[in-house]
């Protein structure tokens, strides 16, 4: 069965968007990151290592 050239462009176009929603959430925090020069993973690992030299 051959499909019609508008169903799949609709279905590329749909496929991509999707994607694009599915990603916009980790751009987004990205590049608040990359903006306000926050660094979340070292503030945690300067905490372990504080722990670690307490003990």
């Amino acid at each position: 069965m051959k499909m019609e050239p508008r169903i799949a462009r609709r279905i590329v176009r749909n496929a991509l968007l999707s994607l694009f929603l599915y990603a916009l959430p980790v751009l987004l925090m990205f590049a608040t990151f990359y903006l306000t020069n926050q660094r979340p993973w070292e503030k945690k690992a300067k905490k372990a290592q504080a722990v670690l030299t307490r003990k």
